[in-house]
């Protein structure tokens, strides 16, 4: 190993976990080198695919990129080499449906580069981004839940067949039409094989002696440390496991399964 490919930072936590409990159903992965910790979030299948589902590839295939990236990759290269990993998948459906959020911390040049709505903490402050469809799309679900509920549905009746994820489903497949697109109202940021703009590009700077988390969205409240992050999550689950919110989320937790999304979450010091 160079000396410049010395390892300079300390991955102090990390746990990826499936919303089903099975490990190999994980659509969210991660990755850890000499040089770089990166968590990446596959896209939650919509088509009822076998698996290994589209995100579960995507997430596999990017960890295994992340590997190959070298120590003077800038921000822009950097995400480039990411779609490249995910376009071979791309290339197998009539559409890019492999798709995942990510976020990469680059110890050399002390920066976090983030594509899509991964949390990214740096010192206990943290950036959540939203996805404004996602939004629309959780609004609209948790309403018609709450309508059910009130005519006397029960939460167990909704977990089993959940009708605002049916009503919203046609909505987030075409939310496709808006990926990676600065221009559109309801433009969003993703990895997908193909290209994201610089302006979707997240880019943050590390100050010396940093504390970073990187968490997807399966932790609704991401915390500092991961037992405080997962505490918030189970009392999340079970106040609202339909998850009606606030915020309302796109989905809820299915009978069966262990949250309402895979979550990951990785904390570093540099």
């Amino acid at each position: 190993m160079s000396p410049s490919r010395l390892k300079t930072f300390e991955v102090i936590e990390v746990r990826s976990v499936a919303k089903s409990g099975v490990p190999d159903l994980n659509e969210d992965s991660y990755a850890v080198t000499d040089f770089v910790a990166a968590v990446f979030d596959g896209a939650t299948d919509k088509n009822e695919s076998p698996p290994p589902t589209p995100g579960r590839l995507a997430a596999v295939a990017l960890a295994e990129r992340v590997a190959e990236i070298s120590d003077d990759c800038h921000p822009e290269a950097l995400v480039k080499e990411l779609h490249a990993a995910v376009a071979p998948l791309a290339a197998d459906h009539c559409e890019p449906t492999a798709v995942a959020a990510v976020v990469v911390v680059h110890v050399p040049s002390r920066k976090v580069i983030r594509v899509g709505d991964v949390a990214v903490g740096v010192n206990g402050a943290f950036d959540i981004p939203r996805k404004r469809i996602d939004e629309i799309a959780a609004a609209a679900r948790a309403a018609l839940l709450e309508a059910r509920l009130a005519a006397g549905a029960s939460v167990a009746d909704l977990m089993e067949a959940d009708p605002g994820r049916e009503m919203i489903l046609p909505l987030l497949r075409e939310a496709r039409q808006w990926r990676n697109r600065p221009d559109a109202p309801y433009g969003f940021a993703a990895i997908d094989g193909v290209e994201t703009p610089a302006a979707m590009i997240d880019v943050f700077d590390i100050p010396p002696r940093s504390e970073v988390v990187l968490a997807t969205d399966g932790y609704v409240s991401p915390q500092p440390d991961l037992a405080a992050s997962e505490r918030a999550l189970a009392e999340s689950i079970h106040r609202d496991p339909l998850r009606l919110g606030p915020p309302p989320g796109t989905k809820g937790v299915r009978p069966g399964h262990i949250s309402f999304d895979d979550r990951t979450y990785l904390r570093m010091r540099l």
